[in-house]
């Protein structure tokens, strides 16, 4: 069972450990750097071993590391390794603040200098000691290295057998070999301490420790002690343990004061906290000094330091809430300022927004109203111009009409005495055939620029027709009536295509019952044929009219011009179908077909780029014919020209024909070139 003295030794050492850290904090913040050499030799080869020397260099190195030192331990060490153990501690002292070795052990001293014995030291006479030792000397150079404080400290006076032995053996001189150790020279900055005074045996102790080391771990521990102070006390503790038969011995040599504790005392620490009202640093006194008779005193302050926070944090909260509700009040208020100003701000916002909506008002509906005005005003002029352009043009039609019909007739009464002359002689036949063709290759000519310019002047009725029936929104009326023209224009011709027919059986059955006469032959020869094509008609027409509807889809989506010709291969009409298919993204059609026609019919409005002719201007989105002054026409390239003569073929007289029944009445036949239709009132023919 541990005796109370190792108890107490055993809480000696945990207080050791638990102020190792605050110490080297200490050593930290002071920027010392403190190093230790501590031995511990116990197990002797030529002598008794010691019980205690290895303890106490366990316990001294724990309290020298508590008080902030690097400490090199060794323990047991023979001649060798002290000897590395020295060299180490003599690198690690050069430049150190404070520099110390302890050992604990056998040393002896000859001739008066003190030697430290390893544990493999077995002298066997005077002379092998200098050789099987260790000299303090060494031990002093090595702490020599240091630039502040050198501490040497000995627990070595101990009863040496070794030496007893060589006195006893007569290989000594008497004078040689003494007791104890021998006193070192004072050296300035040194401490030196001895376990007991000099030429003096030291006991070993029957405890852990020597009396001296036990004394000097558990002075360590006490804060604020300076180095003599701490020896002297480590003196009484000696003395007290060994009943006054051990005093240790010390000496100073120093200029300044040395803490090997700088940790403050109880009564340092109060001193500082005595009127303080940091309630942490009064608790940390407590923790740090429990035993101490300040603790009460300092638990009664942090009473009051924690009554008087108490009350001041009330009065703070007091004065906080205060604040608060001022606060609040005061930003009720403001609230309610700002408020009534952002309303009355409203309110003057929403007045002028109100009045520039009604100004912004008035203004838009006058401009409205200018605006339509001027809209009315361009909208009637440009009816007028246009019902004055479309009477201009129906009043031409008219007269081209007329002019026509004065042709046709004068066609047809040339094509009588044709017919006559044809009767009378086959030789006057050539003749009059090649005058007649010179005159129908002249009213061809004639009724070609005649229906150029009334194809011309129908495109521009035309789409003056469309432009106005757009603005009046008519455009599908128009459509519609066209195709309904077209169809009763299909039946009238089919009509007299039949008609024609039977006229053609009627004749051929007539010159089949009568006898033929050398003066007819010519005329009978002709009828079959001329009729025959007319019987055939059908067919042509049907295609023919598909074509010229096509032509008229063309040209009311800006793709043809021209009259409408019927001929699908004609230049104008394949490349009227050729730009629409590129437009349209189509493939070009190799006849016409109704597909076609319903496809143009889809489409809305203008689909190809207006393109106006050398004999058309653009007028307002349309090409509409040009005009000559009175007394000029218009020749091809788009130019004002005086008309030229015209020929009148001299008719030579003939025979007159021998009276023949008038033939049956009939309907006129139709041209060869063409067919005669209605559309919009005004008759047209090809």
């Amino acid at each position: 069972m541990p005796t109370s003295r190792q108890i107490s030794f055993r809480f000696l050492l945990v207080a050791l450990t638990f102020l190792c850290g605050l110490a080297g904090a200490v050593a930290a913040e002071t920027g010392e750097r403190r190093v230790a050499l501590v031995i511990g030799n116990s197990a002797y080869r030529a002598a008794p071993a010691l019980p205690n020397p290895g303890n106490d260099a366990q316990d001294v190195a724990a309290a020298l590391r508590a008080v902030g030192f690097e400490v090199i331990e060794g323990r047991d060490l023979d001649r060798r390794g002290m000897g590395e153990a020295l060299g180490r501690f003599a690198r690690a002292a050069d430049g150190a603040d404070a520099a110390l070795f302890f050992y604990a052990g056998h040393g002896l001293q000859f001739r008066g200098e003190n030697f430290l014995l390893p544990v493999d030291s077995a002298p066997s006479d005077e002379f092998s000691i200098p050789y099987e030792t260790t000299r303090v000397a060494d031990v002093i150079d090595a702490l020599q290295n240091a630039k502040g404080v050198r501490l040497l400290i000995l627990d070595a006076c101990r009863n040496n057998p070794l030496a007893d032995r060589i006195t006893s053996s007569g290989r000594s001189r008497d004078s040689s070999i003494g007791r104890g150790l021998a006193r070192i020279a004072q050296n300035r900055g040194m401490v030196v301490a001895y376990a007991t005074q000099a030429n003096d045996v030291a006991a070993d102790g029957k405890g852990r420790n020597s009396p001296f080391s036990a004394a000097l771990v558990e002075q360590l521990a006490e804060p604020g002690l300076e180095v003599g102070q701490l020896f002297r006390r480590v003196a009484a503790g000696v003395n007290q343990r060994t009943g006054g038969r051990q005093t240790p011995e010390l000496s100073i040599s120093l200029l300044g004061d040395f803490y090997f504790n700088r940790s403050e005392t109880d009564q340092q620490a109060w001193a500082k906290l005595r009127d303080s009202q940091d309630g942490p640093a009064l608790r940390d006194f407590v923790a740090r000094f429990p035993k101490s008779y300040l603790a009460d005193a300092a638990r009664a302050r942090i009473e009051a330091v924690e009554r008087a926070q108490r009350e001041e944090a009330l009065r703070r909260q007091l004065a906080t809430y205060e604040e608060e509700r001022r606060k609040a009040a005061a930003a009720a208020e403001s609230a309610r300022q700002a408020e009534a100003a952002r309303l009355a701000a409203a309110r003057a916002e929403q007045d002028r927004l109100a009045a520039a909506q009604a100004e912004q008002r008035r203004k838009a509906e006058e401009d409205a109203a200018r605006q339509q005005a001027e809209q009315r005003r361009k909208l009637d002029e440009r009816l007028a111009q246009l019902e004055a352009d479309n009477r201009k043009a129906q009043a031409e039609l008219a007269a081209r009409t007329d002019d026509q019909a004065r042709r046709a007739r004068d066609d047809k009464e040339r094509e009588r005495q044709a017919l006559e002359r044809e009767r009378l002689s086959l030789a006057q036949t050539e003749k009059l055939k090649a005058a007649e063709t010179d005159a129908n290759r002249q009213k061809q000519d004639e009724d070609r620029r005649i229906a150029e310019r009334l194809a011309k002047l129908e495109e521009e009725n035309k789409r003056a027709a469309a432009e106005l029936a757009a603005r009046l929104k008519a455009e599908q009326e128009i459509r519609e009536a066209g195709e309904r023209e077209r169809i009763r224009l299909m039946a009238e011709l089919e009509a007299e295509r039949r008609r024609a027919t039977e006229e053609l059986q009627r004749v051929q059955s007539a010159a089949a019952a009568a006898p033929a006469r050398p003066d007819e032959g010519p005329r009978l020869a002709a009828l079959p044929g001329g009729a025959l094509e007319l019987a055939k008609a059908p067919a042509v027409i049907d295609l023919a009219g598909l074509t010229r509807t096509i032509n008229l889809e063309l040209g009311r989506v800006g793709c043809y011009s021209g009259k409408p010709d019927g001929e699908w291969t004609s230049k104008a009409t394949s490349r009227a179908v050729r730009e629409f298919a590129r437009l349209a993204n189509l493939d070009v059609p190799g006849t016409p077909t109704t597909d076609f026609l319903d496809i143009l019919k889809r489409q809305s409005g203008r689909i190809c780029p207006l393109t106006c002719t050398a004999r058309q201007v653009e007028r307002d989105g349309v090409c509409v014919a040009k005009s000559c002054p009175r007394g000029e026409r218009l020749d091809s390239d788009g130019d004002c020209v005086a008309p030229k003569p015209k020929r009148v073929a001299q008719e030579r007289s003939v025979r007159p024909a021998a009276a023949r029944p008038p033939a049956p009445a009939r309907a006129p036949a139709p041209a060869a070139r063409g067919r005669c239709f209605n559309f919009n009132g005004q008759s047209f023919c090809e």
